[in-house]
């Protein structure tokens, strides 16, 4: 005996709330707009063979392994100078402090502000 009662509804005809399953889709629209069966194939992506492995050999064979870390061969770990840079647009705070009272003034200004101050 099937599960869930009786079917409810009028066969061979669809239900009210579902007009996606009831309409007849013309097909010949959408593929006219999307530019039909004759518009250009996409661009094949990169294929996994262009992709560099584990036991590749270096792309940069003159570079010590230990680049970019603060012992060893090679260049030291990059110095940041966001907190230097910041420091320095501390002068321009009375310049952004004129528009702050200003209501139309958006609120990553408003946050800018607040950044360069604490920093």
């Amino acid at each position: 005996m099937p599960r869930g009662g009786k079917r409810q509804g009028t066969p061979g005809r669809g239900y009210s709330n579902r007009t996606d399953l009831t309409s007849n889709y013309d097909q010949s629209e959408n593929t006219a707009a999307s530019g039909g069966l004759d518009a250009p194939a996409a661009p094949p992506g990169p294929s996994p063979e262009d992709s560099p492995m584990l036991l590749d050999p270096t792309q940069r064979p003159d570079e010590p392994i230990t680049a970019g870390l603060p012992t060893g061969p090679g260049a030291g770990p990059q110095r940041d100078t966001r907190l230097q840079e910041t420091q320095e647009l501390k002068k321009y705070l009375p310049l952004i402090g004129m528009y702050l009272d200003n209501p139309d003034t958006p609120d990553s200004v408003r946050f800018l502000f607040r950044y360069i101050r604490g920093a």
